[in-house]
C-alpha cells in the first residue's frame, strides 16, 4: 500500500496525464467543429500550437481552427471554403485587391 506522505511523488505524473487529457480534449473539440461547419472565411491568424512547432493552427475569421503539420500550405490572407460534415477544403490565394484564384484541394486528414 502506497503511503499518504510518498503520494506527493505521483503529482508530477498527474499533472503531465492532465496536461496531455486536456490538449487532446481541446484538439478534439476543434477538429469536431471544423469537420460539421460549412467554411467560407479568410485566414486571420497563423501560430504555432501547444505541440511546439510539429504542427500549426490557423484561424480563420468565423473562428474555426485549422490545425495541419504543413507549415506553407495555408497562408494569412488565403481564403477556405468547405462544406459541412467534410474534412475536404479549398484554398484560394490572393491575386490581385479582392480576387482569389482556385490553389488547391486537400483533406485535414492527408496532413495526419
Amino acid at each position: 500500500m502506497i503511503k499518504v506522505k510518498n503520494l506527493w511523488r505521483l503529482y508530477p505524473i498527474f499533472i503531465i496525464l492532465g496536461i496531455i487529457i486536456f490538449f487532446q480534449i481541446k484538439w478534439n473539440l476543434e477538429y469536431k467543429k471544423f469537420h460539421q461547419t460549412a467554411i467560407n472565411s479568410l485566414i486571420i491568424k497563423k501560430k504555432n500550437n501547444w505541440s511546439g512547432g510539429r504542427s500549426y493552427d490557423y484561424l480563420t475569421k468565423n473562428n474555426i481552427v485549422i490545425t495541419l503539420i504543413s507549415n506553407n500550405l495555408l497562408k494569412v490572407g488565403d481564403f477556405i471554403s468547405k462544406e459541412s460534415n467534410t474534412d475536404e477544403f479549398e484554398i484560394y490565394i490572393k491575386i490581385d485587391k479582392g480576387k482569389y484564384q482556385f490553389y488547391k484541394k486537400n483533406d485535414l486528414n492527408d496532413d495526419y
